[in-house]
């Protein structure tokens, strides 16, 4: 993902099925007397007492100091050990200035926490290090599992096999005033590329030569990396081929990276406008922007009455050049992984499925104020809540997940360099679609993914 603007955590505690009967010889009835048997029934309960202890390591990027670590360790650790008598949880936080640092040293070493904390494009990194877990986490093996969002899924699975479970959920949607359009005389927030590049002409004000109200913001001066793979994905294209090939030079890719030129140049008519000054709260709600691309942590919070006049649009299409064009909601997912060096899968694996029910997600993300990804999970506060009673219902049904993106930073560093080269007219397209494929198909043939 990823902007993150609070730190999030990583949920708790695991249901372990461990008590055993022990085999005891059956004697004849007349020698069997009725006093006896009670201490046939106690020996289960001596024999886990007396079970070697096992620490379970789980290593957390995703959490609220004082808050979420808290909770995990005062009550869903104790919870947990109320059948696990024999289970310690042991938690390693870590920020994401780390995490790559960390996870990076726990496959070298072959060893390290048996849970860790991933982003959500991370699965395509290490996805070949992690658990297959569908003997464990199959619909058939853990019903559950149906319960969770398929975008939310989508960000687990690698190579047809489950290798962890969604912990917190983040959908990005494009937000409007519907107050500052109609000033404009725009009767409804855009939905296509065409109303997109109008909106953001009409809505934009520039004084002094520089942008005081912006037609739509992203991040940067709307050349988001990430916004461009949603809007690829948006006119029906896929990020790869089948045989695992970029697909930078196709028509979708194309389409989508001369929208956004033209909706960058809507905002700024040359590039020496100046942008707005940095935030200091939600442009959303002080005006400073028409339209935007975000999830809720860039947006008011939902109580403000600002909601009023604020529209949602699961995402912007072009069916009149793509058939196939349909509107995508860009899910990020953080999510628990457990790797395939861990001598405890089993039991790593009923602890992700106790942090993983319903209301441990509930309780988790009610706290982040994000989405838990499983449906049976949404009640309380957003039952509550309006706004994310409607987003998350364009989550499930546009929802894509942002995973399997193949070699990560390098690929990031690719895009973060050619689309503002094309923006700021230093480059035509075609040499900045050339440049993407032949650099990215580079990276991915020298990481033995393609021939």
């Amino acid at each position: 993902m990823r902007t993150k603007l609070i730190t999030l955590l990583v949920l708790l505690s695991i249901l372990l099925s461990s008590c055993g009967s022990a085999a005891t010889p059956a004697a004849p009835a007349a020698e069997a007397p009725a006093a006896e048997a009670p201490a046939a029934e106690e020996a289960p309960v001596a024999e886990e007492a007396s079970a070697d202890m096992v620490t379970l390591r789980v290593m957390l990027v995703d959490y609220i100091p004082d808050v979420t670590d808290t909770w995990l360790e005062e009550e869903v650790v104790p919870a947990f050990q109320e059948t696990h008598p024999n289970v310690d949880v042991e938690f390693i936080y870590v920020n994401w200035g780390t995490l790559g640092e960390t996870v990076q040293g726990y496959f070298a070493a072959g060893e390290g926490a048996d849970i860790i904390n991933l982003g959500s494009e991370f699965v395509a990194v290490y996805g070949d290090s992690l658990a297959p877990l569908n003997e464990y986490l199959s619909e058939a093996a853990w019903p559950e599992i149906a319960e969770f969002v398929p975008a939310s899924l989508e960000t687990v699975t690698w190579d047809g096999e489950i290798r962890g479970l969604p912990w917190l959920t983040a959908p990005r949607t494009y937000m409007c005033r519907t107050d500052l359009l109609a000033e404009v005389g725009i009767d409804a927030a855009p939905t296509t590329f065409a109303e997109a590049v109008v909106e953001a002409a009409a809505g934009t004000v520039i004084d002094g030569n520089a942008v005081t109200r912006a037609g739509v913001v992203t991040t940067g001066r709307l050349d988001d990396w990430q916004e461009y793979i949603s809007l690829m994905w948006s006119l029906g294209g896929t990020l790869y081929r089948d045989n695992g090939e970029p697909n930078f030079d196709t028509p979708e890719a194309k389409a989508a990276l001369q929208f956004m030129y033209d909706r960058r140049r809507a905002v700024y008519p040359d590039e020496n406008v100046a942008d707005l000054p940095e935030a200091t709260g939600s442009r959303l709600a002080d005006g400073s922007t028409v339209c935007q691309w975000s999830n809720l942590w860039g947006a008011p919070a939902t109580s403000d009455e600002i909601w009023d006049n604020i529209s949602l649009v699961p995402g912007l299409t072009d069916t009149e050049n793509f058939p196939n064009s349909k509107p995508v909601v860009q899910v990020f997912n953080d999510w628990l992984a457990v790797p395939a060096y861990s001598q405890n899968i089993p039991l790593a694996v009923e602890f992700l499925k106790f942090l993983g029910s319903a209301e441990n997600l509930n309780k988790y993300n009610g706290d982040f104020g994000s989405f838990p990804p499983r449906k049976d999970a949404r009640f309380g506060y957003i039952e509550n809540d309006v706004i994310m009673q409607e987003l998350g219902g364009m989550m499930d049904e546009y929802g894509v997940g942002f995973a399997d993106v193949r070699e990560t930073t390098q690929l990031t560093q690719i895009l973060q360099t050619e689309l503002p080269a094309f923006f700021t007219d230093m480059q035509d397209i075609d040499t900045t679609v050339a440049n993407m494929q032949s650099q990215y198909s580079q990276v991915l043939q020298d990481a033995g993914r393609i021939q």
